[in-house]
C-alpha cells in the first residue's frame, strides 16, 4: 500500500490500530464541494476507522481512491480481527451496530463512548450497495473458470463448501460493476466507457449492454454479448475503473455545463418545498420569542361586548379597593 494518499497527507498523527497496534494509514480523500475527507486505514486489518460521517462526504475521486488503498491490501499479510480489539481513539471496547442503509442494514463495531467506528472493506462495499453475495451458481462458475475462489474482503482463498472466508469470516460475494460505477459517477458526468457498457441501468435477469435475458446462473457476464455484470476480485474491479480517475477527478472540479443545468434545474424544482420549510422555521421561531401567531382583529371585535363588560367590573374592583384602603 502506498505510504500517503494521492490527496495528500494529513498534519494530524495517524492513529494506532486497534486490533494490530501498528500505526494506521492517515489519509485525506476528496469530498464533495471541494472538502477534504479525513479517516484511517489498516491495510494489514482490512479496516477503516470513521470518526464520523465520512463515508457519506466522499466524491468518486475519493471514494476510486479508496477503493484502490483497498484492492493493494490484498498484497500484505492478514491480520484476523480479535475480541481484543479496541477503539483506536480511546482504548474503549466495541460493540457491534447494525445501521440502515439505503441498501439495507450494514454492520460497525462501533466505540461504546461513540469516538467512532470500523469497518471491514467487505462491509463498507456492502453499505454502499456494491456487493452481493455470492450464489451457488457463481461458486461453481469461478471454480470452472478460474479454479479458486477468492474473498472480496481479504483476497484469500475460499472452499467451496465455506459459508464463510476461513480468515476474516467475511460473506463470499461478488462486486456489482454496474453500481460502482454508478457510485463513482452519480451525475452521469463522465462520457461513454468500457465500464459503463457493463450495465449502469441495469433492470433484473436483462443484460444492459445489448438486452438480452439472462438465465439463473449467468450472472457474472452476459452469455450473449460477454459483458461484465459482477467481478469477484476488488483488484480486478479496481482495475477496471482507475483509468477514469483523471476524468472524475477533472469533472469534480469542474462540472460539464450539462450538469450544472441539471443541478440549477433541480435546485428550481425543489423551491417551493424550500420556501415552505423556511416559512414553517419562521413561525416557530415566532412562537419561541412569545410573539406568537398574528392577532385576528375580526375576533377581537367579535368578542367586544364582553370584554367590555370584564372592563367595567375590573375598574369597580379597583376603585372599591382604594376606597377601603
Amino acid at each position: 500500500m502506498p505510504a500517503t494518499s494521492a490527496s495528500g497527507p494529513t498534519n494530524e498523527r495517524s492513529l494506532d490500530c486497534g486490533n494490530c497496534r501498528a500505526p494506521m494509514q492517515r489519509l485525506a480523500l476528496a469530498g464533495h464541494y471541494g472538502s477534504s475527507v479525513e479517516l484511517d486505514v489498516c491495510g494489514s486489518c482490512d479496516l477503516v476507522w470513521f470518526d464520523g460521517t465520512e463515508t457519506a462526504r466522499l466524491n468518486g475521486p475519493g471514494l476510486l481512491e479508496l477503493i484502490g488503498m483497498m484492492a493493494a491490501a490484498y498484497d500484505l499479510p492478514y491480520q484476523p480481527l480479535t475480541a481484543a480489539t479496541r477503539c483506536p481513539r480511546c482504548s474503549g471496547k466495541l460493540k457491534t451496530v447494525h445501521n440502515q442503509s439505503r441498501w439495507g442494514r450494514s454492520v460497525q463495531l462501533q466505540c461504546v463512548k461513540r469516538d467512532g467506528a470500523y469497518q471491514s472493506f467487505a462491509e463498507f462495499l456492502e453499505e454502499k450497495g456494491l456487493l452481493r453475495p455470492m450464489s451457488r451458481l457463481d461458486r461453481a462458475r469461478l471454480l470452472q473458470d478460474r479454479g479458486r475462489i477468492d474473498c472480496v474482503n481479504c483476497g484469500a482463498a475460499i472452499d467451496k463448501a465455506d459459508e464463510r472466508c476461513p480468515y476474516c469470516t467475511s460473506v463470499p460475494s461478488l462486486l456489482d460493476v454496474a453500481r460502482l460505477a454508478r457510485a463513482l459517477d452519480p451525475e452521469a458526468m463522465v462520457g461513454p466507457h468500457e465500464i459503463h457498457k457493463t450495465g449502469a441501468q441495469q433492470q433484473a435477469m436483462q443484460c444492459a449492454a445489448c438486452g438480452a435475458a439472462l438465465p439463473p446462473g449467468e450472472t457474472m457476464s452476459c452469455a450473449q454479448c460477454g459483458a461484465t455484470l459482477a467481478i469477484p476480485s476488488l483488484r480486478e474491479a479496481y482495475a477496471a475503473v482507475e483509468k477514469l480517475a483523471p476524468v472524475l477527478k477533472a469533472n469534480a472540479e469542474r462540472p460539464p455545463a450539462e450538469v450544472v443545468k441539471r443541478r440549477l434545474e433541480a435546485i428550481q424544482a425543489d423551491l417551493p418545498r424550500r420556501r415552505e420549510w423556511v416559512a414553517g422555521m419562521e413561525q416557530e421561531a415566532r412562537e419561541r420569542r412569545g410573539h406568537g401567531k398574528p392577532i385576528e382583529w375580526a375576533t377581537w371585535v367579535e368578542r367586544g361586548p364582553g370584554l367590555g363588560r370584564a372592563a367595567v367590573i375590573l375598574a369597580a374592583v379597583w376603585l372599591l379597593w382604594r376606597f377601603w384602603r
